[in-house]
């Protein structure tokens, strides 16, 4: 499958702290084994949950979210947020 990361998504992850940048690369990794196994079983504390059609988050900590929309051969990473940005997204899609 085919990871691409949006310019938003990037420019969204530099303005983390180190540390908080290090939790999004290992959710990132989780997740990229997620898509690649197929797993139905998601990997345990990463929380992926189906939030639309295509639409799918992953929880990095209790306030940081990645979003990402999955075709049928890509899976395009749009957004590192909170709760609220997360909502805003899928109230514009």
């Amino acid at each position: 499958m085919k990871i691409v990361y949006k310019k938003g998504f990037l420019k969204s992850f530099s303005s983390y702290s180190r540390q908080e940048q290090e939790l999004i690369l290992e959710s990132d990794r989780q997740i990229k084994l997620y898509l690649e196994a197929k797993f139905e079983d998601v990997p345990h504390g990463i929380g992926i949950k189906k939030i639309g059609p295509k639409t799918f988050e992953a929880r990095v900590n209790d306030k940081i979210r990645v979003l990402w929309v999955k075709t049928d051969d890509a899976a395009y990473f749009v957004l590192i947020g909170n709760h609220e940005e997360v909502r805003r997204y899928i109230k514009r899609s």
